[in-house]
């Protein structure tokens, strides 16, 4: 299992021509999709593992939405061994140039911003898809999915902060991970922060590698201070 835990949700991986051959071999409604994913050698996206996961095995999808009719999302396993290539999600610098014009400007600024005071923003999502596939993942309903990992207080107060500024300017969606890989909608975050009643007692749903479940907010919040 010790190999495993360098993988995270988002995070992007390349596959060797024997995973896809396994892939291949338990898909048969996608195939066309499929093929042309490999072709193109676009990585698939780490997910949370499912109980029929072994513990040499990374849960694996593909968003097919626009290569494929049969199934839009298409869940998979790897085994470790045969990933070639990993890496975390993509920075938001990186993708500003795929996004729409009108959110360019405003996409360079929050980066900025959040590189000035530490925290480091990521992508995943459509905009992501985007960029590494070169096809149109961003509708008129689409999203900009953001997560970034706190290391203290101060950087989690620093880039909630940000993210709620600049969602009123473009439609912001995403999560923050806490030091033990546990996530949260920054949204629903910020909206438990609006409410009055003991606000580090409230119940978040919270996401990891392994399962979904409510916590208070204060057991994530002392979490960083183990970093």
């Amino acid at each position: 299992m010790d190999q495993i835990e360098q993988f995270q949700r988002h995070d992007l991986v390349w596959l060797s021509d024997q995973a896809w051959s396994e892939i291949f071999s338990k898909q048969t409604q996608n195939s066309a999709g499929l093929q042309r994913w490999q072709r193109e050698e676009w990585p698939a996206v780490v997910l949370r593992r499912d109980a029929q996961a072994a513990d040499d095995e990374v849960c694996i999808g593909f968003d097919l939405s626009l290569t494929d009719e049969m199934r839009p999302y298409v869940f998979a396993r790897t085994r470790v061994e045969n990933i070639i290539e990993h890496q975390s999600s993509l920075s938001l610098s990186t993708v500003v140039p795929v996004a729409p014009v009108a959110w360019q400007i405003a996409l360079r600024e929050l980066n900025l911003e959040a590189t000035a005071a530490g925290v480091r923003l990521r992508v995943y999502g459509a905009l992501a898809l985007q960029f590494l596939t070169g096809l149109n993942y961003l509708d008129t309903n689409a999203r900009i999915d953001i997560l970034f990992r706190p290391q203290d207080h101060k950087h989690l107060v620093a880039g909630l902060t940000l993210l709620q500024r600049y969602r009123e300017q473009m439609p912001l969606d995403g999560e923050v991970i806490f030091p033990r890989g546990q996530a949260v909608s920054w949204k629903e975050w910020l909206l438990s922060d609006s409410v009055p009643d003991a606000a580090q007692d409230q119940l978040v749903l919270v996401k990891d590698m392994y399962q979904a479940r409510l916590l208070p907010k204060h057991v994530l919040t002392e979490s960083l201070h183990e970093t």
